[in-house]
């Protein structure tokens, strides 16, 4: 591992990640979680995430503060826009890790391997999927944080909706709001078509599961909006979920994303220390605290930490 290493982002990522810094959730920073005064120095490494929504930076800024804590020095880039400009920076050698979603990274890398069901055969595949990228993963998190789509109790019981193939009769006369990439994601217009059937009359482009999306379905702008399984708003506001009942969506349990240079077994205990510990509840609740009561990032992550035993 290097001691020392100069940190220059790449033009595109670069841009992508102030947009998302104007846009977004505020997350961590450079200084978040104290190192041990007795750990011995380690190096530098650079924590990023896929996106810049509050959950990924939780799971990033835990990632960090644990090894502050024991000696690494770490730089985060927790504004990174997108999966596609994380993976970027991660086989770039520009971040060293990240923390990503099993079904959901994979087919990046293997368009041909399934992306639900069993989540060791996920992770599994993941896994061996980024090896040839001179990466690799550690355990995954019984957490899972997958796309579901979601309406008004009104218009659910207005159209009789109560699964995803249910709505295909009536989204002809719906609006979508959902993340931008939405148009070319598998998981979201191009999936929906093919497996589903499903055809909106439009799309919304809005933000990663975030106020956007909450604001256009409560408002009316659009009938139909997707957010994250773990977004403590569903319940708050008492949205109806729309069952996947064709299993079109992925695996999203929590893995850390490494590359083979800077890993090690040490590295790897420390994530799993994390990763292993996330569940849909104490995940929930952490973004309820960032995404509602406004808490910062990285003092949710620390009480975590603490609470847990892990710092």
């Amino acid at each position: 591992m290097r001691n020392h290493r100069m940190f220059v982002l790449g033009a595109g990522l670069l841009a992508l990640s102030l947009f998302a810094a104007a846009c977004g959730d505020s997350g961590g920073d450079d200084t978040g979680g104290g190192a041990s005064a007795s750990a011995e120095p380690k190096g530098e490494l650079v924590v990023g995430v896929s996106g810049a929504f509050a959950e990924n930076q939780l799971v990033a800024e835990m990632y960090a503060q644990v090894l502050e804590a024991n000696g690494y020095t770490v730089k985060r880039e927790l504004e990174i826009a997108d999966r596609a400009v994380g993976n970027e920076a991660l086989t770039a050698g520009e971040i060293d890790l990240k923390p990503e979603y099993t079904g959901f990274d994979l087919p990046q890398y293997d368009e041909s391997a399934p992306t639900n069901g069993d989540p060791a055969a996920v992770a599994a595949a993941l896994s061996a999927a980024v090896a040839s990228e001179g990466l690799v993963t550690y355990a995954h998190s019984p957490a899972n944080s997958t796309n579901v789509f979601v309406v008004l109790p009104e218009t659910a019981e207005a159209n009789n909706l109560t699964d995803m193939s249910s709505l295909a009769a009536v989204a002809g006369g719906f609006k979508l709001g959902a993340p931008p990439d939405c148009p070319k994601s598998d998981f979201c217009i191009p999936g929906l078509k093919d497996t589903y059937g499903i055809e909106f009359a439009d799309f919304k482009p809005l933000d990663f599961g975030g106020p956007k999306t909450v604001a256009a379905v409560d408002s009316g702008a659009v009938e139909v909006g997707e957010l994250f399984s773990l977004d403590p708003t569903i319940v708050d506001k008492g949205y109806v979920v729309l069952t996947d009942d064709m299993n079109l969506q992925a695996n999203g349990n929590f893995i850390p994303v490494v590359r083979e240079e800077v890993a090690s077994d040490e590295l790897g205990a420390l994530l799993d220390s994390v990763t292993t510990t996330l569940t849909d509840e104490n995940m929930r609740d952490m973004v309820g605290q960032v995404v509602n009561d406004k808490r910062d990032v990285a003092d949710v992550a620390s009480e975590y930490l603490t609470g847990a035993g892990i710092l």
